[in-house]
């Protein structure tokens, strides 16, 4: 058995997904957060917890554990805050007040020191870690001090691979599959006494079809920027996947997903915008009701006879910057990435409005009365979306369990709190499917036996 420490653990997204690997045990976990650990510890009951600023901690005195994971805080590195970023400037930062860390900043950049420190402390116990994994966001990259502290991880001890993952392209044997576009940044590293290296495009090739070859193929992952090593997956990201084979001149190809209707809970109700009120609901901004417009333009389609308007269940981000005009489908595309900050998910249900076209008109919908049909075919749908009232249109936002299914996280796992504190758990967690593959690289590694991948 395979002993696994989880540092940073938080509730528990790494462990779950680790866990899963044949012949591996988790032994001990760590967070500074009561409420984080005592969701994790409802998990894991078998687990030590330490409950604490391991910053503050003597690791020399934390069990050794043969896979160590860590995922130290990561907000501050995010742009997605609205903050100018100043940690890739951290040592001209202090000649300027402009550029002078946070609290927050400085101590996220100190909480990745954690992960050399306990690794030096094993090797002087005479007990080197087997190997481990670090998790962050890919702005981590970026830091100035990056390649300095991967000398550090490695040491003289350890090799590494720097790995840039969409969790919605994690594909593990047990885990079920995350439908949320997650980039994220991955260090994994193992000793190379271990004489063997972990076997990545077994791991983290998805799958995916080649129209022109009409065969289903292990995708390769390709930076656009050949000197570039992370980023994000897409049309506007830093690398896309290829076809392997030469015959269709390796085309572009998108990996197999799992789209956000699989997380979203249909017997959840929600309100029509005009019933808000008088539940106690905050009214909808401009900016919302804007996004809800877009939404309904981009994929609604007429009823026949054309008397109104077939809406498909849609996401919106309620994030600022390029999400303001962005929305997805739930049908066929995968939840935007969920964060720590808050829940940005709002969810406009499947369903049908009667739309008439005249401005003076109201929608309403199907289970109403129909509106006098004039002899006139008026019922196309751009100027349906322009004339309409969007009051009865039903809206809201998605729930805790929607969000941890969203994560990938079982049903039935454990999370304390109110729903904020729910979101903010699973926001700052690793998805599980992705723990799941890139350890299971990591025990193939130590142990030299095969393990079996996704069906």
């Amino acid at each position: 058995m395979l002993t696994h420490y989880d540092e940073f653990a938080g509730v528990g997204g790494t462990s779950e997904g680790a866990s899963c690997v044949p012949g591996v045990e988790l032994i001990f976990a760590a967070n500074h957060n009561k409420q984080a650990i005592a969701s994790h510890a409802a998990n894991f009951p078998n687990a030590d917890h330490f409950d604490g600023d391991v910053e503050r901690a003597d690791i020399a005195t934390f069990p050794r554990a043969d896979i160590f994971t860590a995922s130290p805080v990561c907000p501050p590195w995010s742009n997605a805050r609205g903050e100018r970023r100043d940690f890739d400037t951290s040592t001209q930062g202090q000649l300027f007040w402009e550029h002078t860390p946070t609290p927050e900043t400085r101590r996220a950049r100190a909480l990745m020191e954690e992960v050399p420190r306990y690794l030096q402390a094993m090797q002087l116990r005479g007990q080197p870690v087997l190997a481990g994994l670090v998790e962050n966001v890919q702005e981590c990259r970026k830091w100035d001090e990056w390649r300095r502290w991967r000398r550090e991880v490695n040491g003289d001890l350890y090799d590494s691979r720097l790995i840039a993952l969409n969790s919605m392209h994690a594909n593990a044997p047990k885990s079920k599959k995350s439908p949320q576009d997650r980039n994220r940044l991955y260090l994994a590293y193992w000793l190379k006494s271990l004489g063997r290296a972990p076997d990545w495009n077994k791991w983290l090739r998805p799958l995916a079809f080649c129209p022109t070859c009409e065969v289903n193929v292990a995708a390769l992952q390709v930076f656009k920027d050949p000197t570039v090593d992370m980023g994000s997956y897409g049309r506007y990201g830093q690398y896309y996947y290829r076809c392997p084979n030469a015959a269709c001149r390796n085309r572009i190809i998108e990996p197999a997903i799992t789209p956000a209707s699989t997380a979203i809970d249909p017997t959840v109700p929600a309100l029509r915008i005009d019933e808000r009120e008088a539940h106690g609901r905050d009214p909808l901004v401009p900016a919302t009701l804007d996004r809800i417009r877009r939404g309904i333009a981009k994929y609604a389609h007429p009823l026949p006879d054309h008397l109104g308007l077939d809406i498909p269940s849609f996401g919106i981000s309620l994030r600022g910057g390029g999400s303001k005009k962005s929305s997805r489908l739930s049908d066929s595309q995968p939840l935007g990435t969920v964060s720590a900050s808050g829940n940005h998910h709002g969810l406009v249900p499947a369903q049908q409005l009667l739309v008439p076209y005249y401005t003076h008109g109201n929608a309403r919908p199907v289970t109403d009365s129909i509106g006098t049909i004039t002899t006139k075919d008026r019922w196309y749908l751009a100027d349906l979306v322009g004339a309409m009232s969007l009051d009865q249109v039903r809206y809201r936002m998605l729930e805790p369990h929607e969000i941890g299914a969203a994560m990938a996280f079982p049903a039935d796992y454990v999370v304390f709190g109110s729903k904020g504190d729910k979101v903010r758990q699973y926001g700052n967690a690793v998805t599980p499917p992705v723990a799941e593959v890139i350890v299971s690289a990591l025990v193939e590694a130590i142990t030299g036996e095969a393990l079996e991948t996704a069906a």
